[in-house]
């Protein structure tokens, strides 16, 4: 029987290796770097996944740390890894791609980096073997215990005719991303045009009660801010356990602060924009039932100080500042699985990124990719039926914007 399996600890820089039983368990961080997609990746759990769901977060409550949520874009990287050591014979957190895992992830469209576990046997086809296996091993069980990881992707492959048969790849996430089970309310936006960051596709909406949720009390959802320094509030939620505070440029952005606010009701943020645009805040609540959040919106202050507060919560900024598609052209056909797309320069345009996907606006389940400055790019691959999705994004210094397309596929 053969057996192998490494860990990877996100931003330990650990490397370990040991001998268990004449079996080779190692752990170690890859260097290489490549911007490629993720097509391929399942974003489903299959019954065994979701058992190892379980088993790990019953774990997890014995030694009393909180349960990890799934994220879909861990999902697609955890089994595009899987399926990717079985099909291309090799065993190692460096995929064959050159990525390290968190690369991989951010790829996916994970925003941040990822710690991983990997297993490979001819006969670990179960939840209970893989788990096993690694809570047998220190470094793994480490990684499965770690208190800041927050979200989880599981991937579980049989290659036929392969060194190890079944793959096993979990990776582990500090950032609730909000794609599956992060405990928002998030409700996907069809407009043609936006600003957010490119990993943010969705706006959430306040829907459920303050029983629940916190909910922010000052300064006035869509209020001018005072300056490049703010003080936020909120009330208290029943049974909350924990308050998180996300603020940034974009709808559920970092970039400006990112901390537990413990059971604290208030806090000061500064380095606050000061230039009119729109200030993003996501205020989430840990109860006994997981994560939720509400997300907000403000209007930065100007440099002139405050004013009176418009009737509209963001501006799009001015088209000059965005790239836009040249080819494909609006209204036509997608032929033959293949987009050539290419897109104009655009002002101070410092990176270009891409989305495609099939699955609704902002989808980026067949490409995500930088361009960098590159002015086109070629994505094959894509169904010859249904609605084919392209987001395309522009950073600028002031950050991420993005413009939606929508094309029909055909033979």
């Amino acid at each position: 029987m053969t057996r192998s399996f490494h860990r990877w600890a996100m931003g330990l820089g650990l490397v370990a290796a040991l001998l268990l039983g004449g079996m080779v368990v190692s752990g170690g961080s890859g260097t290489a770097h490549a911007l490629t997609n993720c097509t391929g990746g399942a974003e489903a759990l299959d019954s065994q996944e979701s058992q190892f769901l379980t088993l790990i977060n019953n774990h997890r409550a014995a030694n009393g740390l909180p349960a990890l949520v799934i994220s879909t874009n861990l999902n697609r990287a955890a089994a595009w890894l899987a399926r990717d050591m079985g099909v291309n014979a090799y065993f190692g957190h460096t995929d064959s791609a050159g990525r390290d895992p968190s690369t991989r992830a951010q790829n996916c469209g994970y925003p941040g980096g990822a710690g991983e576990n990997i297993a490979a046997g001819t006969v670990w086809d179960t939840a209970q073997e893989a788990f096993d296996a690694w809570k047998a091993s220190a470094g793994h069980n480490a990684n499965m215990l770690n208190s800041s990881y927050k979200t989880i992707g599981i991937g579980r492959e049989q290659v036929t005719g392969s060194p190890y048969t079944w793959y096993w790849v979990t990776n582990f996430g500090l950032v609730l991303d909000g794609t599956s089970g992060g405990g928002g309310t998030a409700t996907a936006t069809a407009t043609a045009t936006g600003t957010a960051t490119a990993t943010a596709t969705a706006t959430a909406t306040a829907t459920q009660g303050a029983t629940s949720k916190a909910a922010i009390t000052s300064p006035a959802p869509g209020s001018r801010l005072p300056g490049s320094t703010a003080t936020f509030s909120w009330s208290a939620a029943s049974g909350a356990l924990e308050y998180w505070l996300y603020v940034g440029t974009s709808s559920g952005g970092t970039n400006i602060y990112n901390a537990s606010q413990g059971l604290n009701r208030s806090r000061s943020v500064s380095n606050l924009p000061s230039n009119g645009s729109t200030v993003w805040l996501r205020l989430w609540t840990r109860t006994s039932s997981g994560w939720q959040y509400n997300d907000y919106s403000f209007l930065a202050a100007t440099s002139g100080g405050g004013g009176a507060t418009p009737t509209a919560t963001a501006t799009p900024p001015p088209t000059s500042t965005k790239a836009a598609l040249i080819t494909p052209s609006a209204g036509s056909t997608i032929r033959g699985g293949v987009a050539s797309m290419a897109w104009t320069a655009a002002t101070g345009g410092l990176e270009y990124w891409v989305y495609v996907g099939t699955t609704g606006v902002g989808s980026n389940n067949r490409y995500s990719a930088s361009q960098g400055l590159g002015l086109s790019r070629t994505v094959s691959g894509l169904p010859t039926s249904g609605t084919i999705y392209i987001r395309l994004w522009t950073r600028t210094t002031s950050g991420w914007q993005y413009t939606d397309y929508q094309f029909q596929s055909a033979p």
